[in-house]
């Protein structure tokens, strides 16, 4: 809509009222409707004996009987450079007769010597906080992705941008402070948390779509189970003890009877003590032995021994697989489904927020029991405050049923806790505007080239990925992160652990033994030297005495 269509616009409804309404008698000259008026013939009567002139937005309008245009009126001539218009002259119109006045002015065309600079016009912009979109800091500073969009835009247009808080009112779903604002004519523009509507596109124009949401559950995160032993989780600690304490009695058993084995006399290879407790080891690791026993009575006991190992690690690697199964099962709340089944966990909304009216208003299953629990717990589920909601949420007294790009910058914002997108209550932010307002194609424009640079995709990023400052540790919690069924390093790690312990303990055996025996060389050849100096002494003395 052009200035001249929204000027004859306010004239037409002016005009009515001037024609429609009349002074009351009385001193108070307060405006009455004159209710006779009711028929298009009164109309046209009243509208011929109108005489009293009206003053509209394109000037004075004078009531003349024997026309029916406008006789009395100056239409201005203007030159346009640019951005900048100058006045060059008027056309008077007095009674039906023209009048034109030109100014004297450079008839030449303009030439440019370099690039002209495009003029910015500055336009009121309303906007409310709601983390992500705005933010209000210290000493009004704005910040959040609606803020740091219309940076973009002002870069891509001739448009500068004053942006002001308004207030909200009691009914936040159907309008709010920025709608009011725009319909009001208090601004030119609104950014925030500006949800499209059926209701609202009847009062303002939106723009193109800059972000679509869903509704999402806030929730805590799982507590961390990193175990870096879980090889051992199939068996209890003290069955684990009893399977080392049978490995050494099978060992003990082995040497003992080797003692009374005649085949072990004169045999290099015996069964002694350190070869007993090697010999039980190999069979439950599935190794190989250099010699087995001979006799009857050492091999039922290595038999029997075997059997016993044999359902040992049978039942070790089923409860294993198990175990690593189960480890992969997750039980935690994914959907209002499992909100709405179960009973221990606390769960609420924002109050007069829309989830609000529509878990209120639906009458279908999960969303009726969901309100069923809310209306129930209302002092305790109805919330307004922020701080209150992510402290609840991170103790895991509470979930929290919100907007997903609200909820998304929460769980960027603290890594205990994470954002779980539903399949309801989709909805689309955009910018708003008065209706007709001129410049809405110019932003719209500016959103298209910022979409198609991937502009648009990058402020999401900064502002709504979720996770981006926790650590891989605090992201292998979140519901979204479990993908896949395989193990990865943490499920056998421990193994790796318990190898290289194994093998600095058998370095420093090492080591020590072999310091151990160069001691114990060095001990003996000092002493040799001692001996053989003393007994060369002797031997001289005996000699000098003879």
């Amino acid at each position: 809509m052009s200035r001249l269509d929204l000027a004859t616009a306010i004239d037409v409804v002016g005009l009515l009222r001037h024609i429609l309404w009349k002074e009351a008698p009385g001193c108070n000259r307060e405006r009455l409707l004159d209710d006779h008026i009711v028929s298009a013939e009164a109309f046209t009567w009243q509208l011929k004996n109108t005489t009293s002139p009206y003053n509209g937005a394109l000037g004075q309008y004078i009531w003349d009987k024997s026309s029916k245009g406008r006789t009395n009126f100056t239409i201005d001539i203007l030159r346009y450079i640019g951005y900048t218009k100058q006045e060059i002259g008027q056309v008077v119109f007095i009674n039906g007769t023209a009048d034109v006045t030109l100014s004297q002015f450079n008839q030449t065309r303009a030439v440019l010597a370099e690039p002209l600079e495009m003029k910015k016009i500055k336009l009121r912009v309303a906007t409310q906080q709601q983390d992500p979109f705005i933010m209000i800091g210290p000493d009004n500073t704005y910040s959040g992705f609606s803020y740091d969009l219309i940076q973009k835009i002002s870069e891509n247009t001739r448009y500068e941008f004053e942006l002001y808080e308004t207030e909200d009112d009691d009914v936040k779903v159907k309008t709010n402070g920025m709608v009011n604002a725009l319909v009001s004519g208090n601004a030119s523009m609104a950014i925030g948390a500006l949800e499209v509507t059926a209701e609202r596109e009847k009062l303002i124009s939106f723009s193109y779509t800059v972000m679509s949401s869903q509704a999402s559950i806030l929730i805590k995160k799982a507590d961390s189970t990193t175990n870096y032993f879980q090889f051992l989780g199939p068996f209890s600690g003290e069955l684990w003890a009893m399977i080392l304490l049978f490995i050494m009695v099978a060992g003990l058993a082995l040497y003992v009877m080797s003692r009374f084995d005649p085949t072990q006399e004169g045999n290099v290879q015996r069964f002694d003590l350190k070869e007993s407790l090697w010999y039980s080891l190999n069979i439950i690791l599935q190794g190989s032995t250099d010699y087995s026993p001979q006799t009857t009575s050492m091999r039922a006991i290595i038999a029997f021994f075997w059997f016993c190992v044999l359902i040992i690690e049978a039942a070790y690697t089923a409860n294993l697989a198990a175990h690593l199964t189960l480890q992969q099962i997750d039980n935690r709340i994914k959907t209002v489904h499992d909100l709405a089944g179960q009973s221990s966990l606390m769960y609420g909304v924002e109050r007069g927020s829309d989830l609000h009216e529509f878990l209120q208003n639906t009458k279908e299953d999960p969303y009726e029991r969901l309100w069923a629990f809310i209306k129930l717990n209302e002092d305790k589920v109805l919330l307004d405050n922020t701080t209150e909601i992510i402290n609840r949420v991170k103790a895991g007294t509470m979930a929290f049923i919100a907007d997903g790009v609200t909820n998304g910058y929460y769980a960027n914002q603290h890594c205990g806790i994470e954002s779980i997108v539903q399949n309801f209550q989709t909805k689309d932010f955009s910018l708003g505007f008065p209706k007709g307002a001129p410049y809405l194609d110019d932003i719209n424009q500016a959103l298209l080239r910022l979409k198609e640079e991937g502009v648009l995709d990058t402020l999401r990023s900064k502002w709504l990925e979720t996770g981006k400052n926790c650590t891989e540790e605090d992201k292998s919690r979140s519901i979204s992160q479990k993908t896949t069924p395989e193990l990865e390093l943490t499920n056998m790690i421990g193994v790796f652990i318990v190898l290289g312990v194994f093998i600095g303990v058998a370095i420093i055996v090492d080591v020590a033994s072999r310091m151990y025996k160069w001691d114990k060389n060095t001990r003996k050849a000092k002493t040799t030297t001692e001996l053989n100096q003393s007994c060369e002494t002797n031997v001289f003395d005996n000699q000098v005495n003879k």
